[in-house]
């Protein structure tokens, strides 16, 4: 790997951990953890300048985010 590409995986692994723990849809907590994580992904996106790795990687991630939200909701994914 490039440095450029294992920031952008360090980058990734911290956005997970620190949303990994979404509120369910429908909750009070849910509209402030995705603003939060909205502004929080277009940091990690600006710092990287929409590379297309680090694009991917947050597409991916903020999708499974919301489907955690929907599990605990007792959604359909």
């Amino acid at each position: 790997m490039t440095s450029e590409e294992n920031g952008i995986m360090r980058d990734m692994f911290y956005y997970l951990r620190d949303h990994i723990d979404p509120p369910g849809i429908g909750t009070p907590e849910c509209e402030a953890f995705w603003i939060q994580a909205a502004k929080d992904l277009g940091a990690v996106s600006n710092t990287w300048k929409n590379h297309p790795l680090a694009t991917y990687m947050l597409m991916a991630i903020y999708e499974y985010l919301e489907w955690k939200c929907k599990q605990k909701a007792g959604e359909p994914a």
